[in-house]
């Protein structure tokens, strides 16, 4: 029998360092010890996977070797059952009644929501600009969010609903994953703060999804929508969802949909904001694609740089920055063994801030996604801002979409500026958020 080579990593448990600087450690372990490392988080044995091979190797290659597993064990707390936490025919039979609401003719014609949510923002942040107030922009982008994803795929505008569903949003981004916090490791049934405050987010998650399924049964909402879809879905003895699973879809996609748009929406807006250059050339752009007129899907093949900016983005803050899985047979990644029930961590922050893989990874660049400017033959899996394989971010393309078209909307009507005496910091928790909230001033752009 060969010997089984491990692979290389620090002593003892790191959940501390973990806990208190998750994105610096990843990043910080990918420069010490290479692509694949292991690691101890408390009692679980870890490997944290940055290397685009191993990468692949996971999410394409032996995909069915690696499960949901452990570190999702709080996401039923507030998704259910459903798309995000199963495998197996589960998920193929959930994925299988959303997917053809994200496929591209049905965006298309939806996507006129975008601009106009878009564009709501935008006569809000010019009224600011005239008064000389600073706006939220953190919290204008999920409100926004909130109301492309109603209106694209429920049927019904959440936009209504932002002040109550964002901070239940906030404490589920927190909530799901898993940490060494006590809060988290006592019972759920102990009646501490923290399980109070999570009854209460959780209630009202349920209770203003289930408004818009009623919405739907009571025939209120006349369109073909993800919740009338659900609704007809019949299981394998030909019998309908139950309530409670139909609600698991919903929080699924409304959670991880517009939550992880509206963060790589601030992050791009914010990346602008610090590049002066970059936001000329964009205004430039529009202003000759455009004219000044409501962009629209068909404009963006012509906007080149519109579409670098974005992934210059992506590639910085990547909404969704690590992916967990568990190990289900012993495996061997990078030539080192991986033993059946321990756990794999991929880090899509830590592959695309990587030296080895980017020039000066930690610049904001957009030509780095131009063809004439592209740093050498990088492997397909050094960039996976959506993950990848069959398990790829079901809303991808309408995220895409969505970010693009509104920074499009937001560039050519205003100038965002940052707020002085406010640094932005990373908060990596199931999104990768700015932090404190990213306060802007607006300026209107001359037409």
């Amino acid at each position: 029998m060969a010997e089984q080579v491990i692979a290389p990593g620090p002593s003892g448990s790191q959940l501390r360092r973990f806990d208190r600087d998750a994105i610096g450690f990843v990043t910080g372990l990918e420069q010490e010890y290479g692509g694949v490392v292991r690691i101890s988080l408390g009692p679980f044995v870890v490997h944290l996977v940055s290397d685009p091979a191993a990468v692949k190797h996971i999410l394409q290659d032996n995909a069915k070797n690696y499960v949901r597993g452990k570190f999702y064990g709080n996401f039923d707390l507030f998704f259910g059952r459903g798309m995000l936490t199963t495998d197996g025919a589960e998920w193929r039979e959930r994925r299988q009644v959303s997917q053809p609401f994200f496929h591209k003719p049905r965006l298309v014609e939806k996507s006129p929501a975008i601009t106009e949510c878009a564009s709501d923002l935008v006569d809000q942040w010019e009224a600011a600009a005239d008064r000389g107030d600073p706006v939220d922009v953190t919290d204008g982008v999920m409100t926004l969010a909130m109301g492309v994803f109603g209106k694209m795929f429920l049927g019904v505008d959440l936009r209504p609903h932002s002040a109550e569903l964002q901070p239940a949003t906030l404490f589920a981004m927190q909530a799901v994953l898993r940490s060494g916090s006590v809060s988290q490791l006592l019972p759920r049934w102990v009646p501490t703060r923290y399980r109070r405050t999570s009854t209460a987010h959780r209630a009202t998650l349920d209770r203003v999804l289930d408004d818009v399924v009623e919405r739907h049964v009571r025939g209120e909402v006349q369109e073909h929508t993800v919740v009338s879809a659900l609704l007809a879905a019949r299981d394998e003895h030909g019998a309908p969802w139950p309530r409670e699973a139909v609600l698991a879809e919903l929080k699924t996609l409304f959670l991880a949909g517009h939550e992880t748009t509206g963060c790589s929406i601030v992050w791009t807006l914010h990346a602008i904001s610090q590049h002066p250059e970059v936001r000329r050339g964009l205004e430039a752009e529009l202003a000759t694609v455009l004219g000044g007129r409501t962009p629209t899907v068909e404009d963006l093949p012509a906007l080149d740089h519109l579409r670098h900016v974005v992934a210059e983005s992506l590639r910085l803050y990547p909404a969704v920055w690590s992916y967990p899985r568990d190990v289900v047979a012993d495996d061997t990644i990078g030539g080192y063994h991986v033993p059946a029930g321990s756990s794999v961590l991929l880090s899509s922050y830590a592959t695309q801030h990587s030296r080895s893989l980017w020039e000066n990874p930690e610049a904001f660049d957009p030509r780095r996604f131009c063809p004439a400017h592209q740093d050498g033959d990088r492997p397909k899996y050094a960039y996976y801002p959506f993950g990848g394989g069959a398990r790829k971010c079901i809303g991808f393309e309408a995220a895409l979409m969505e970010v693009q078209l509104v920074v499009a909307t937001v560039v050519q009507r205003v100038r965002m500026d940052l707020t002085p005496g406010r640094p932005t910091g990373i908060w990596p928790k199931a999104s990768l958020r700015p932090v404190p909230n990213v306060l802007m001033t607006a300026t209107r752009v001359s037409s």
